[in-house]
């Protein structure tokens, strides 16, 4: 993609002549190009439509300066609600989506999506409303993550968005596209929701998409890739193998989003990587799964195509505790290019692993970390506290757990506080967990059995931060996110 001119905030191409266009508002991590919306232009071009896509976060990211870009990072964007970040970049960004806004409307695209996570869908609605204000007649669209659950979606109210995505987005968004273009009545139908059914009508998300080799993969042609980890030689694109999880963890809500766990075929995968690293001349990837290793029958079978095929390129991914694990497979994966596996370990006491639904021990945890790092691999694992009737002994086995495989831990990726979900099952079957919290009440309110509220969470979080740096163990992510100001604990 040509670069971004100084008269224009758009690009051209991504406005002119199309059908739909797909925006990324802002903030969204600027290391890679957004691997969802990639999948939906490639998928929609598939279809026959004429579909266009802008980074808006990269921009002004790139834009900013040193202060006001602290606000895509996750450490700092914890001081704020997030309804308070799009306030902040509202303001910081005035002139730009003023110019922005102005720029579609002078276009004759009809329809405009936006991909939305649980920060950036204010700023979206933001937008929206001023798009709408000016040209009721174009027809907006959100996607993404935020739209799933009706927390993020409500919060919005009063929405200016047509039709909301549920879950799984190519097929629904071709439908309702198609539909759009022909003029055709749109109803209710699964993976959709109506703009004037929200708070009314709850959604149905669609079917899985069962065959993920009939996707497309993304070329990310539409995106400046210079533009991305701006400043650093580090240019990481996303790899999506699989989708869906596994397992059913009590506090997760990412296998309710993806309720069926597929994952495409290694032949597939490798073609895409050997088109990135040909084409986007890409020397890194960044695994995007929620776990690289739910099939370990492919995980295997893709290291023996790219072992012998001479590329030459690092990956990292996320991956599960599994017994099955073995030495050889691990030393393969490393051979194959794998620099750093970060584990969702979570945690290592029996009573709280066995409450999570973790179907591993701490010492199956101890024997997989170990062989990874022995294999040549970078290991890092993520921690939760203050999960429902943890304890002082149950956070202590923890650090016993850290200090006893010191040597074999390169990073503690994520220090959460444990968040309650109203979808998940913690939110889902309070009384089992001895949870008390109200329906209606920021979720973040909630109170265990023991007693243990948010202060005492993040008090934890706090303890284990400093017990990490003690140890020099790196640390990337402490997650303690600011309760609703509007909401009283």
């Amino acid at each position: 993609m040509e670069k971004i001119s100084d008269a224009l905030l758009v690009p051209p191409q991504a406005l002119a002549g199309n059908d739909f266009f797909l925006v990324i508002p802002p903030p969204l991590f600027t290391r890679m190009p957004s691997c969802g919306g990639a999948y939906l232009i490639t998928y929609l071009k598939s279809r026959g439509f004429k579909a266009g896509i802008f980074d808006f976060s990269v921009l002004l990211h790139n834009k900013a300066s040193q202060e006001v870009r602290r606000l895509w990072q996750m450490d700092y964007t914890n001081s704020f609600f997030v309804t308070e970040i799009a306030d902040k970049l509202f303001e910081a960004f005035r002139a730009e989506i003023g110019q922005f806004v102005e720029e579609v409307l002078n276009s004759s695209v009809k329809v405009i999506g936006f991909s939305v996570n649980q920060i950036s869908i204010f700023l979206a609605n933001m937008i929206a409303e001023r798009i709408k204000e000016k040209d009721p007649s174009r027809v907006i669209v959100f996607g993404g993550p935020a739209t799933f659950f009706k927390h993020p979606r409500e919060l919005i109210t009063p929405g200016f968005v047509d039709y909301f995505v549920i879950g799984e987005g190519e097929e629904v968004l071709g439908s309702l596209l198609e539909r759009i273009f022909k003029g055709q009545k749109i109803g209710r139908q699964p993976g959709l929701l109506l703009g004037n059914d929200m708070g009314r009508v709850t959604p149905v998300p669609p079917a899985s998409i069962r065959d993920l080799d009939s996707l497309p993969f993304p070329t990310y042609e539409e995106f400046d890739l210079s533009a991305y980890n701006d400043g650093l030689d580090y240019k990481p694109l996303p790899l999506l193998t699989s989708r869906g999880c596994i397992k059913r963890c009590a506090y997760c809500i990412d296998h309710i989003m993806w309720p069926a766990y597929r994952v495409r075929s290694a032949a597939h995968i490798f073609h895409e990587i050997e088109y990135h690293c040909r084409v986007n001349k890409t020397r890194a990837f960044e695994f995007n799964d929620l776990l690289c290793n739910g099939n370990l029958r492919v995980l295997s079978a893709l290291c023996d195509l790219i072992i012998p095929s001479g590329l030459k390129f690092d990956w990292v991914s996320y991956a599960i505790i599994r017994r099955d694990m073995n030495p050889e497979l691990l030393a393969k994966m490393h051979k194959a290019g794998c620099h750093t596996i970060i584990y969702g370990m979570e945690h290592s006491s029996p009573r709280v692993l066995k409450g999570m639904n973790k179907d591993f021990s701490a010492a199956e945890a101890e024997k997989v970390v170990r062989m990874t790092k022995e294999s040549g691999i970078c290991t890092n694992v993520n921690i939760i506290v203050g999960f429902p009737g943890e304890t002082q002994e149950d956070f202590d086995q923890v650090v016993a757990f850290l200090r006893r495989n010191h040597d074999y831990i390169d990073e503690v990726t994520n220090i959460s506080a444990c968040t309650l979900f109203p979808e998940a099952a913690l939110g889902r079957h309070k009384e089992w967990f001895g949870i008390q919290w109200k329906e209606g009440v920021d979720p973040m309110t909630f109170r265990d059995a023991n007693g243990m509220d948010r202060q005492a969470r993040n008090a934890r979080v706090a303890q284990m931060q400093a017990i990490v740096e003690e140890m020099g163990l790196r640390k990337s992510i402490v997650n303690r996110p600011k309760l609703n100001p509007l909401v009283k604990e």
